[in-house]
């Protein structure tokens, strides 16, 4: 690869396919003290104020958040994988660009892809080596320091990768840094799946209201807005389904969703379910159910009827007044 250029500020960019090992490149880099943007968090450390701005997504200009960083650090880095089209803008627009290729095995990404996303594998295959195509020709063709890393081996040689990457991005890590940045290279991915793939959701369960047999609640897709089914799975099994996209007034606020469209209701006497049965509310396809536990009322031998439930909530709000005073 072009060796990086010595003693002059730099312009790092992480430049790979997506879910293709990027975020491990930049998470150490902002580990050993590389300001990576003003709006970088893990576990993706890609900075939104820059690539909005660069997509024309926001009102700052691409340009002058470029002109203020350069201003505000020496070196600074970014880490865009969804820019393979663009790198020749993208070099012509940052100060001293030193590019760091990340490769994957096709297939891991193309799997890593099916899980995150849920797309075809094959399909997949195809739109990783179409994306490395357009990777390659660019790493032909520019004349800008360029490391290319392959993610799979940066774990098994994690030192020889910091050492490098110190190199080429011309740091001076404090040994805290150094240490930091081994031990952010261990970390188990699990938390950056859970937090990029498009079928995470959230969402809330009435606890206290399923005690008449009524389940109540609601749940969202946290990267989209289309309406998701929610599914009942008691002891194991699915029982029933249905989609969240009852409104609810309550709902209506931009902490749970922008129209408020997304409230279910099932009635789980109907069907059969006691509640001495385990009972666990999940959204279709997600891996962690609503409930933070599983759900099992143990005290009762049957569901209440609304009116017991409504007479044991006024106890409890007289209760809880009288312990107030």
């Amino acid at each position: 690869m072009t060796p990086p250029a010595e003693g002059v500020h730099r312009t790092i960019v992480v430049v790979g396919v997506a879910r293709g090992g990027t975020s491990i490149v930049a998470g150490t880099l902002h580990a050993l003290g590389l300001p990576m943007g003003d709006k970088c968090y893990a576990p993706v450390y890609e900075d939104l104020r820059l690539s909005l701005a660069f997509e024309g997504r926001s009102e700052e200009q691409f340009s002058n958040v470029v002109a203020e960083y350069n201003v505000s650090h020496a070196s600074w880095g970014w880490k865009r994988p969804s820019m393979l089209s663009d790198l020749e803008e993208i070099e012509s627009e940052l100060r001293n660009p030193h590019f760091i290729f990340v490769f994957r095995d096709l297939f891991s990404v193309a799997n890593r892809n099916s899980i995150s996303m849920k797309l075809d594998i094959k399909r997949g295959l195809r739109n990783v080596l179409d994306d490395y195509i357009l990777l390659i020709d660019f790493l032909q063709s520019t004349k800008c320091p360029a490391m290319a890393i392959s993610s799979d081996k940066v774990v098994r040689f994690k030192k020889e990768f910091v050492k490098q990457l110190v190199r080429f991005s011309g740091l001076s890590p404090t040994a805290h840094q150094l240490e930091k940045a081994l031990c952010f290279i261990s970390h188990d991915p699990q938390d950056y799946l859970d937090k990029t793939r498009i079928t995470k959701s959230r969402g809330k369960v009435n606890i206290d209201l399923l005690k008449t047999g009524l389940l109540r609640g609601w749940a969202r897709g946290v990267h989209h807005l289309n309406p998701v089914t929610v599914e009942v799975v008691v002891n194991g099994e699915v029982v029933a389904s249905t989609e969240a996209n009852i409104y609810r007034e309550d709902l209506h606020k931009p902490s749970v969703h922008p129209t408020g469209k997304c409230g279910y209701e099932i009635d789980l006497k109907p069907l059969g379910v006691a509640p001495l049965d385990v009972i666990n509310i999940r959204v279709r396809d997600d891996v962690n159910p609503l409930n933070a536990q599983p759900i099992q009322f143990c005290n009762l031998d049957r569901w209440m009827t609304v009116k017991e439930w409504h007479e044991k909530n006024q106890t409890n709000v007289v209760l809880t007044v009288d312990k107030a005073k």
